[in-house]
């Protein structure tokens, strides 16, 4: 049965973000870095609190007293969220003392706590003494810290920094917390949001396109067009043209593609008009290829409604179509102008898809974050936890989109790590006909090339039982079933799109948290792994 969520404890989905923390974490330099990278004002509550004192915060304090600036404080913050600003707040220090205050600033938007070592902002006080009121040297500091340690933990986004960390190494980790990615290298940057509700955020998203889209057409298959179309709608505040592709990757197809770019011609876009994809892996895949082929490439935007598509298959820029001979074998790369992850839209997701998005999760995982793995291991105890959802699309998102980063069009081989479990999982999702799902065929994929890491000696580590261990866990097939053909398997790896030289590419995990790419295994190697993990 689909999950249901109450509404959300953060509203992620906010144009408002606030940065806040212990005195010198470095907050105001934060939020002018953030506004430098997403385009959004960054204001300074401390800022905004001389202006309507009429003098500096150390001057006001002394004269007034503190209940007085903490008054002028309270005002300040209720104005600001009253206005719900579209921009990134710093905090003071103490500025979410008061219970209101809290209450305010949580209920207009998300609050990263920003943290580092006790001598690293004791470092910085003593440089600057006397220039805080609440911490005018270090032995004062060291004083605050013990008393508001409990406070400062208590918010859910923490970020605690290493002292030597540049302001250019923060900001992405902060705006990562806050489930907003800007994702660069394969030309124009696009901006990724995961959050509740992101859908909401859809008419600012097409407000700073330029130029302005005239048309638009919606896109979606059979199973989520019903489902979440409304939502779309309701966001976009006006009816739009949809077009209904059917569902399932046997109709991943050069004909569905041909309906789509129908569907453009009788919508009337043109050159500077976009298409919304709203679905999983297929729709994305299949609408963002029509989008590079209509007029010679158009811009299009991605909606991605289930878990895999918003922790792996929904970013990234590549798109395409299968042919008999194989997966993904025709294609572009083609970002969209922006990713509209909305983990509510989770909640209509069966449990058989809920488990096929965990596979690509647990495949990051084994990439380069051993603690996700850790995280999906609570799943069954939170899984009807909006927060904890959004958090572990999140986290996982995170790892799809530092590797692209580090190698967009695939020339360096960083990229192929995403490739893990695909290798042969795709080979045995297409020898099932696909009667496998996605998901299903990367988890055994997966298994298989931890046994072929074992064998080549790339691992010292039996990490192969403990994948089987954790999959099984998530209710994930680990075997190939029983019956399957092995030269159908064959064949289709034989056309794998990640073929050079006539030789096909492994991803191989060495242990939990690192890949090794450009495996070349041999041919009997396969066979017998093939002939010893069926069912």
């Amino acid at each position: 049965m689909p999950l249901t969520f109450p509404e959300p404890k953060l509203p992620l989905a906010s144009p408002t973000l606030f940065l806040y923390g212990p005195p010198a974490t470095g907050k105001s330099t934060c939020a002018h870095n953030l506004s430098a990278a997403i385009g959004k004002p960054a204001m300074d509550l401390d800022t905004l609190i001389e202006r309507r004192i009429g003098m500096t915060i150390p001057e006001y304090v002394q004269t007034a007293g503190p209940e007085a600036f903490r008054d002028a404080e309270t005002a300040t913050l209720k104005a600001l969220c009253e206005s719900r600003p579209d921009g990134i707040v710093a905090l003071g220090g103490g500025a979410l003392l008061r219970p209101q205050n809290r209450a305010m600033a949580e209920a207009c938007g998300p609050v990263v706590c920003i943290r580092t070592s006790v001598e690293a902002l004791v470092r910085r006080v003593e440089r600057k003494k006397g220039s805080r009121p609440w911490s005018k040297d270090g032995d004062q500091l060291r004083k605050l810290l013990k008393e508001r340690e409990a406070h400062y933990s208590s918010f859910t986004l923490q970020l605690n920094l290493e002292a030597e960390m540049t302001p250019q190494e923060v900001w992405p980790k902060v705006l990562a917390l806050f489930g907003r990615y800007i994702v660069g290298g394969m030309g124009e940057p696009y901006n990724v949001l995961i959050a509740p509700h992101a859908v909401r955020a859809l008419p600012n998203v097409l407000a700073k396109l330029t130029p302005k889209p005239i048309h638009l057409l919606l896109v979606g298959d059979s199973n989520t067009m019903p489902l979440c179309g409304p939502a779309v709608k309701a966001a976009l505040g006006r009816d739009v043209p949809t077009f209904t592709i059917p569902a399932g990757e046997e109709h991943k197809t050069l004909a569905t593609v041909a309906s789509i770019w129908q569907a453009m011609c009788e919508a009337g876009l043109e050159r500077g008009d976009l298409v919304i994809a709203l679905g999983g892996g297929v729709t994305g895949d299949l609408t963002g290829f029509a989008a590079s082929a209509w007029m010679r490439g158009i811009r299009w935007l991605n909606l991605p409604t289930t878990l895999l598509s918003m922790v792996d298959a929904g970013i990234g820029g590549k798109t395409g179509a299968d042919l008999p001979a194989g997966k993904n074998l025709i294609g572009a790369f083609h970002p969209p102008c922006a990713v509209l992850a909305d983990t509510a839209f989770l909640a209509t997701l069966p449990d058989r898809e809920t488990r096929c998005g965990l596979a690509e999760t647990y495949k990051h995982a084994v990439i380069a974050d051993p603690g996700l793995a850790d995280m999906l291991r609570r799943f069954a105890e939170c899984r009807g936890d909006l927060d904890y959802l959004t958090a572990l699309v999140n986290r996982s998102a995170a790892v799809k989109i530092r590797t692209i980063q580090e190698d967009p069009f695939e020339k360096t081989g960083k990229r192929a790590a995403l490739n893990l479990g695909h290798t042969l999982g795709h080979a045995i999702e297409a020898a099932s006909g696909f009667a496998l799902a996605h998901g299903e065929a990367v988890a055994i994929g997966t298994v298989a090339a931890a046994r072929l890491s074992e064998r080549l000696g790339l691992t010292r580590e039996p990490i192969a039982d403990n994948i089987v261990h954790d999959l099984e866990a998530l209710g994930l097939p680990t075997e190939i079933p029983a019956g399957l053909d092995e030269a159908a398997i064959l064949f289709s790896l034989s056309h794998d799109k990640k073929k050079a030289d006539g030789r096909v590419r492994f991803a191989l995990p060495r242990r939990i948290g690192e890949v090794q790419t450009g495996c070349i295994v041999p041919e009997d190697t396969i066979h017998e792994l093939l002939d010893q993990t069926q069912a």
